[in-house]
């Protein structure tokens, strides 16, 4: 500590106050003291000027110690306080640092070696305090930056490839001009495109809406053989294209009700079934629901590529990815976990490279 410490002393005791000062007079510590004789003189101080250690006594003429710390921690003070103590006032030292003191000192221990040192270790934790209250605030001002960018970037993104959308589209019903088969397919290629972006704005959003704490969800009752059939009829036309059959198997003796957000269970099925279908070539997806002692089990399986056993074990985490060409930015699973997570279910997955996958979901029935 090289820089000029500013202290203040408050004790209505001359000879008391004296002894501080001797006590703080050592070589290489340089210091600027200020002295107040009662509470109110103590309080006028610290309105004025800013200090970098304050000494209490416990016995003041207008109050107390321990009411004057009260004061200046309710006045939201955090310059560190030091209590200073008759002999025995154990009961009192320890209300001292429950109301906000620093630090105390019996009087009749104080000496230059022990004041030096408590003086010395309140401001070094007071500063280490300071540092990491600077910290938190960098990083929750970085943090609000992040959700702030990423709200723009997504709005921004989603403008104009909807935007894009809707004019390939209007190219395809040949509002302007007759379209070449090989234009048709073109277009069609671009519209997907186009949609697999869009998804991944939307999944990028909806991440950082759950990791910042923004996102609201309205838990209903939710029956999962609706959300099913939309989904399905939804999706169909993807399935359709690559000649897939959808296969929905559902198990008509249970209601497979749960308690949930119907749109992020819905978002849930989508990022699945969107899955399947973009990695399977041939063969099927089916969709499969049943209830089980308590659990309401969804599962979606299909024959498609596969997902190798090093993936798997990554694969709902952030931002992970497989090495199929096909994959994309790793979000949808991981926002799938975090969806499910919320609503006190598990999600898994068991593949085979080659032979496909199965994604299956267990949520508590509410029936």
């Amino acid at each position: 500590m090289n820089q000029t410490l500013r202290i203040l002393i408050v004790d209505d005791d001359e000879v008391d106050r004296m002894a501080v000062r001797r006590a703080l007079k050592v070589d290489g510590l340089s210091l600027n003291i200020s002295e107040a004789g009662d509470c109110a003189t103590a309080l006028n101080q610290v309105d004025q000027e800013s200090f970098d250690c304050i000494f209490v006594d416990y016995r003041l003429p207008d109050s107390d110690g321990l009411t004057l710390v009260k004061q200046f921690r309710s006045q939201g003070l955090k310059t560190p306080l030091i209590a200073l103590t008759g002999q025995g006032d154990d009961q009192v030292a320890v209300e001292l640092i429950k109301a906000g003191a620093s630090d105390y000192l019996s009087k009749s221990r104080i000496n230059s070696g022990r004041l030096v040192q408590t003086l010395q270790s309140v401001i070094r934790l007071h500063q280490a305090e300071q540092e990491a209250a600077i910290a938190t605030h960098q990083k929750e001002e970085l943090a609000k930056q992040r959700e702030d960018f990423v709200s723009r970037m997504t709005h921004d993104l989603r403008t104009p490839l909807i935007a894009a959308n809707r004019m390939l589209q209007l190219f395809q019903e040949e509002a302007y001009g007759d379209i070449t088969p090989e234009m048709d397919k073109a277009i069609a290629v671009i519209i997907r495109s186009n949609q697999n972006l869009l998804e991944m704005v939307n999944n990028l959003l909806e991440v950082y809406c759950h990791e910042a704490g923004y996102k609201e969800l309205n838990f209903t009752t939710v029956a999962l053989q609706e959300i099913i059939a939309e989904v399905v009829q939804e999706l169909s036309p993807l399935a359709e294209h690559k000649q897939l059959p959808l296969i929905v198997q559902i198990d008509e003796n249970v209601k497979s009700v749960v308690m949930g957000d119907r749109l992020e269970l819905r978002r849930v099925l989508i990022n699945l079934m969107s899955n399947a279908i973009k990695f399977t070539d041939e063969g099927y997806i089916r969709i499969d629901l049943t209830e089980k002692e308590g659990w309401v089990i969804l599962s979606v399986q299909d024959t498609g590529s596969g997902i190798r056993a090093e993936d798997q074990a990554i694969l709902f985490e952030r931002f992970r990815q497989g090495n199929h060409k096909r994959s994309t930015s790793g979000l949808g699973l991981y926002l799938s976990r975090r969806i499910i997570e919320i609503h006190q279910g598990t999600i898994t997955a068991q593949s085979e490279v080659g032979k496909g996958s199965i994604f299956t979901v267990r949520l508590k029935s509410s029936t």
